[in-house]
């Protein structure tokens, strides 16, 4: 029996989150996914295991090893900081639903730290290579990208105005390190990352470059990594179908290709450098001993 079907998970349905105190961290600011009560929730299960992480930080640095980030120091997370007039009052090194400043550098209007703005599941600071970086993490589990809605993101009014926002930002780096692998007259473009899985990476890519440098308390960031975490077991998010890449014509090469890859070649030279990616249940061994592990790998490894 798979552990992403809903049969397994109940039995976890009166223990949706090992440790409570793990909501008690997060700001009251921030609006929590309404499935997070859903035994098969991605989003209870990033808090599960990055709460296990807040909980555990010696671990933190083994767990994102196993996905090539090579931690030189966790940066611990300044308490009631103000992020562009946001206040950010999080307990603990990894911060949920991060936005960056409260005006959106990416043209979003409105919204709040996990509605309506591109909300960053996971992010914590660290110094990797020499230089202080924010680490953006998208998390994945049972999600399953069938409908017609989500393979088709720039279609329709609401279609118009995304690409009018994205585009506008991308249009402003063409001369500046395009982290794209586009080229000047090409049959790959924007509208190609209307899958949602890439439209989420689009916007997590843009809201990274758009917020370095950037100062937070006394430290100043100067660089990212995007890590894109999802279950072993879900292969259908895994593989990309003919159906995921219906609307993404300059995609079609990369059929039956696996989408991690995919989006890797889909990134300039210098931007490869920054994607990192893996199987978020594969590095629970890499966490220690003791009853909240064995919670964890009980339930999804």
């Amino acid at each position: 029996m798979s552990k992403l079907e809903d049969v397994f998970q109940q039995k976890f349905a009166n223990k949706q989150f090992f440790n409570e105190s793990v909501l008690k961290g997060i700001s009251k600011s921030v609006k929590l996914h309404d499935e997070v009560n859903n035994v098969r929730s991605s989003a209870a299960a990033c808090l599960n295991v990055m709460g296990y992480l807040n909980q555990h930080q010696k671990d933190i640095i083994p767990f994102f090893s196993y996905f090539g980030i090579q931690i030189e120091e966790v940066i611990p997370f300044p308490q009631n900081v103000n992020v562009g007039d946001e206040i950010y009052d999080d307990k603990g090194p990894i911060v949920f639903e991060w936005i960056g400043p409260k005006k959106s550098p990416i043209n979003e209007k409105g919204g709040s730290r996990g509605q309506n703005r591109t909300s960053i599941d996971a992010f914590m600071l660290a110094k990797i290579f020499g230089k202080t970086r924010q680490i953006f993490i998208e998390w994945k589990f049972t999600e399953n990208y069938s409908s017609e809605s989500y393979n088709h993101r720039f279609s329709g009014t609401k279609g118009i105005e995304r690409l009018r926002r994205y585009s506008t930002v991308l249009s402003a780096l063409r001369n500046d390190s395009f982290p794209f692998n586009f080229k000047e007259e090409d049959t790959l473009g924007l509208v190609d990352f209307s899958y949602e899985p890439f439209y989420q990476l689009l916007r997590m890519t843009l809201l990274a470059r758009k917020t370095i440098p950037i100062k937070i308390a006394d430290f100043i960031i100067d660089d990212y990594a995007i890590l894109h975490l999802s279950h072993s077991s879900n292969a259908y998010l895994e593989t990309l179908s003919d159906q995921h890449l219906k609307y993404s014509p300059g995609l079609k090469k990369y059929i039956g290709r696996k989408l991690h890859d995919t989006w890797k070649e889909l990134l300039s030279d210098k931007e490869k450098q920054k994607f990192y990616f893996g199987y978020w249940d594969k590095a629970l061994c890499k966490l220690t001993d003791n009853d909240y592990k064995q919670y964890l790998c009980d339930r999804y490894e």
